[in-house]
């Protein structure tokens, strides 16, 4: 495997900061300003998505919205994609520790812990929440609207009950 790569404290503290502090109406037409707020390239817009590359590679960045024109999360990748092992498991384990180790000094304990295969640790504000995401392989940094990630946890639970 190359080099593995993951943001840092500063930086994470830097795009989670950037990201809670943007002002702007989650509208999809407004992305690319956001986009090029953090120096980051747009590479396809849609009416309900916007891909862009944050220095993660192709489509690193994702806003998505449920309902045309409408921005519901952004998504980043805030590493590269570790190899599929344990070694490259815990090479993401321990980036996801220091990340949540930042962002626990930058914005307070969470207001939500989610352990497991496909952890989650959130903070949550009054309309919107951000969220560090471990993957197996990948980690991910998420800003959600706060009604689309209450519809989205109302659909985990369904599908953990088996009713869909």
């Amino acid at each position: 495997m190359t080099e593995w790569r993951a943001l840092d404290h500063a930086e994470i503290t830097q795009w989670a900061t950037g990201l809670l502090s943007f002002t702007w109406s989650w509208r999809t037409a407004e992305v690319p300003e956001l986009v090029a707020a953090f120096g980051w390239q747009v590479l396809l817009t849609r009416p309900s998505r916007v891909l862009f590359d944050t220095g993660f590679g192709l489509s690193s960045g994702l806003a998505f919205g449920l309902e045309e024109g409408r921005v519901d999360h952004i998504e980043l990748e805030v590493s590269d994609t570790a190899d599929d092992d344990a070694s490259g498991h815990a090479l993401v384990q321990d980036a996801f520790a220091s990340m949540a180790a930042a962002l626990t000094r930058a914005f307070g304990e969470p207001t939500q812990r989610r352990p497991g295969k496909y952890a989650e640790i959130r903070w949550a504000g009054a309309e919107t929440t951000l969220l560090l995401e471990r993957l197996p392989s990948l980690l991910l940094l998420r800003l959600a609207r706060n009604a689309y990630l209450a519809s989205q946890d109302r659909i985990d639970e369904l599908d953990k009950q088996g009713l869909l």
